[in-house]
């Protein structure tokens, strides 16, 4: 199984507008040529990141923008606004377990906490990152 992309599409498209906004308009088109990705993706994920106002975008002629600072603007935030079900997307419990199985009946109850304890040091990891430390890897060539 595949964890779902949505997030670091969203990151790329976000550094991509905080290193070029500036000098061109930041379309879908263009960050669909950057990402690789659909333009109908990069559509979406914008328009998650603008509902959740870490971006803002032009009426009518187009133009995304950072709503905030780099140094403002946290993975978490990211990861919320383009994966609004949360952490069950990184790490979550099959749909229908068994209840005529032993293991079936219990299976939630035994992962519930560790799953927990899981989501909490992800979610403490990701508010600690944010797109300037992102963005200076990115302008350093690598992550330090």
């Amino acid at each position: 199984m595949r964890l779902n992309t949505k997030c670091s599409i969203a990151l790329h498209c976000l550094i991509f507008m905080a290193e070029y906004e500036d000098r061109v308009r930041v379309t879908s088109g263009l960050l669909a040529k950057s990402t690789g990705c659909n333009p109908v993706i990069i559509r979406n994920i914008m328009a998650a990141l603008q509902k959740e106002k870490v971006i803002t975008v032009a009426r009518g002629v187009g133009g995304a923008r950072l709503s905030a600072a780099p140094e403002e603007l946290t993975l978490w935030q990211v990861f919320g606004a383009v994966e609004p079900g949360g952490l069950e997307h990184l790490i979550g419990m099959h749909p229908a377990p068994s209840e005529q199985c032993p293991v079936g009946r219990r299976i939630s109850d035994v992962l519930a906490k560790p799953y927990g304890e899981i989501g909490a040091a992800v979610r403490e990891r990701m508010e600690k990152i944010t797109l300037r430390q992102l963005l200076d890897d990115y302008r350093s060539g690598g992550y330090n």
